[in-house]
């Protein structure tokens, strides 16, 4: 999944005690995000936080208000959602605390909104990552980070180019991808052709279930998860 499909579809709230620095954040990021809040404090943003469901909280460690660390602090004993810290070189000591907090990742101001973004995206990604098993519906589940497919207890176990393939189809499940899209992603080794990837996808089809791949006459497939 691209970057900014993931920052798409996430709920933020940044915490900042600087009203220029909130405003122009705000103004760059809030596109990239299906929700961008702010607070201008601890407080307010501790108070955002419970009243409202996030993905992720971005804060600035040193303020007036319930600095940082506390309002970290304060999340993690209610969330596991990742929190990213903004500090200062001076304030190096500090963040030493903020590993027993909990804190997933901070950024050493000054720094750039896409410095920023990218941080994001990466902490999501492994997220997503770890988060790889996935309901191919009829009971089969898929272990992306293992290469299997899970049935009533039975490890069905897939090839390279079975898992490249299926891979390829779950990260682009809302479009049919081309077969100029599988030759490049999943024939990695030996020659491509129509009729070797028929072959590939019959061998799928056989190990899960046929309506699971669906063919496009001359565009390319596209996995159907909607069935039960």
């Amino acid at each position: 999944m691209k970057c900014e499909e993931i920052l798409r579809g996430l709920k933020v709230l940044y915490v900042e005690d600087e009203p220029q620095i909130r405003q122009m954040l705000k103004e760059v990021l809030e596109e990239d995000f299906s929700v961008f809040d702010t607070a201008q404090n601890g407080v307010e943003g501790w108070k955002k936080f419970q009243e409202n469901s996030y993905d992720c909280v971005i804060t600035d460690i040193e303020m007036e208000q319930m600095d940082g660390l506390s309002l970290a602090q304060n999340i993690r004993q209610r969330s596991d959602i990742p929190i990213i810290l903004l500090t200062a070189y001076s304030e190096k000591e500090r963040l030493f605390k903020a590993i027993d907090v909990g804190v997933n990742k901070y950024l050493v101001k000054p720094f750039t909104p896409e410095k920023l973004l990218e941080t994001v995206c990466e902490i999501f990604a492994r997220k997503l990552e770890k988060e790889s098993i996935i309901d191919l519906g009829r009971g089969f589940l898929y272990d992306g980070s293992n290469a299997a497919v899970m049935h009533e207890g039975e490890i069905i176990n897939l090839t390279k180019k079975e898992k490249a393939f299926l891979d390829l189809l779950l990260k682009n499940r809302d479009h049919i991808v081309s077969f100029v899209e599988i030759e490049k992603n999943v024939w990695q080794e030996g020659e491509f052709s129509e009729n070797a990837l028929r072959t590939l996808v019959k061998r799928l089809r056989k190990k899960l279930y046929k309506e699971l791949i669906a063919n496009y006459s001359g565009l390319g497939y596209k996995i159907n998860l909607q069935l039960t």
